[in-house]
């Protein structure tokens, strides 16, 4: 489960995405350099193996750490991706390129956001979509795609080896079909791509109908890095205490219920005169702090390099902290404190350069360091969440906290 965002403006284009998995995988934030690669040589995706290109490009990726693929990211052109998981009528493959496959491959490849949009085309036809994508848990399905870069934007949308694409200005996805007869192209001919191919139950039951109505309004008052913030914090109205109950139909999801999984990992990037991004590195958005990056500088933390160990070790530091308040209430001081470190960073980045970025980077992870240490000392009051609640979220924390967690093995094969 998932929700993208994507906005053309005159001064720059925006790029948000939550990535909704489960509560236990943990994602890391890899920079990869551009790379010379062997005539003829080979690459093994998440199943499959194919042929590599003469030349990838620089990328920064948000990766669970056992895939190839990414959820999203942005490459050194300026072209962002980010994928859903979109439920349709007929048998899933059971092997082929994941989702996140197709994001990475598209980033490494692509100049340009409509380049970016026929490579995924291309590997869609030659090698189709499937696999489990569940961590802890047998999990298929289809694939849309928000694709942009500073001039164009489109959402792709699929149904095995069918789709269509929508080009916009501004647009948001969540886990559903959303384009009907208005698409731009279609893979065979005109039709009403979401109501021929939805799965009607899992498509109700993701609660992306509530959470796509959201991120459709705040698309329609989104301006600036610190409003794509907001609306990947955005909980319904009715939850008042969001570290006590599940919110599948929240943008910022929160696990605990018999169904829906948990936001494991935010991005917003501002393609302006240059690439900015604010990561968490972490799960929670609501508890997180959007850390400055500038793409193409030397990696620091939630940035890491490609294979370093010490990515997810970042993650699953702060998400300790985070499962030392489920079922608790912050106070609003905590809320007030993270708003001023970001609006600082915020207000440090619109005209730094990249020197001086670098050295934001440096002090937000510093500043996000200290800021830990000092609410791991609060003793936050207990709030009203439910048994259910409470007996969902012990079973993961058991996993988690074990000495082998339990997760799906990439080397088993796909059933």
């Amino acid at each position: 489960m998932c929700d993208t965002l994507g906005i053309l403006k005159e001064h720059a284009a925006y790029f948000a995405k939550n990535s909704d998995r489960s509560p236990n995988e943990a994602q890391v934030i890899e920079f990869y350099s551009a790379k010379p690669h062997k005539t003829a040589s080979k690459l093994k995706a998440t199943y499959i193996e194919l042929e590599q290109i003469e030349q990838t490009n620089a990328v920064l990726l948000s990766r669970p750490v056992w895939m190839w693929g990414a959820e999203m990211g942005v490459n050194e052109h300026g072209v962002c991706i980010g994928n859903e998981a979109v439920f349709t009528k007929g048998a899933y493959s059971k092997t082929g390129l994941t989702g996140m496959d197709l994001v990475r491959l598209a980033l490494e490849r692509a100049d340009s956001a409509y380049n970016a949009l026929n490579t995924i085309l291309e590997l869609l036809e030659k090698f189709g979509q499937g696999g489990n994508c569940g961590y802890d848990k047998k999990f298929f399905y289809d694939n849309s795609f928000l694709i942009m870069d500073r001039s164009d934007l489109y959402v792709l949308e699929t149904a095995g080896r069918n789709w269509v694409y929508k080009k916009s200005k501004a647009a948001s996805i969540s886990n559903r079909l959303s384009i009907g007869s208005d698409g731009t192209k279609y893979s065979n001919g005109q039709v009403d791509f979401a109501a021929h191919y939805s799965d009607p139950l899992f498509t109700h039951f993701s609660g992306s109908k509530s959470r796509l109505a959201q991120t459709g309004c705040a698309l329609k008052t989104a301006h600036d890095a610190a409003s794509l913030f907001e609306a990947l914090r955005t909980h319904t109205p009715e939850n008042k205490a969001p570290l006590t109950a599940a919110s599948l139909n929240s943008p910022c999801m929160h696990f605990g219920g018999l169904v829906g999984d948990h936001t494991t990992s935010s991005m917003v990037v501002e393609l302006g005169s240059s690439i900015k991004l604010f990561l968490t590195g972490s799960s929670t958005p609501c508890i997180s702090l959007f850390k400055p990056y500038e793409l193409l500088n030397p990696v620091v933390p939630p940035v890491f390099a490609q294979g370093d160990a010490e990515a997810e070790q970042y993650w699953r530091e702060r998400e300790q902290f985070h499962r030392s308040l489920i079922g608790k209430v912050l106070p609003k001081e905590f809320y007030e404190e993270r708003d001023v470190l970001e609006s600082r960073w915020l207000k440090a980045a619109k005209n730094a350069d990249s020197n001086e970025m670098h050295k934001l980077s440096l002090r937000a992870f510093e500043e996000e360091t200290c800021f830990y240490a000092r609410w791991k000392k609060h003793k936050p009051q207990d709030g009203k969440a439910s048994k259910r609640f409470l007996k969902n979220w012990e079973k993961k924390n058991t996993a988690f906290y074990a000495p082998s967690e339990a997760k799906y093995n990439l080397n088993e094969e796909a059933e």
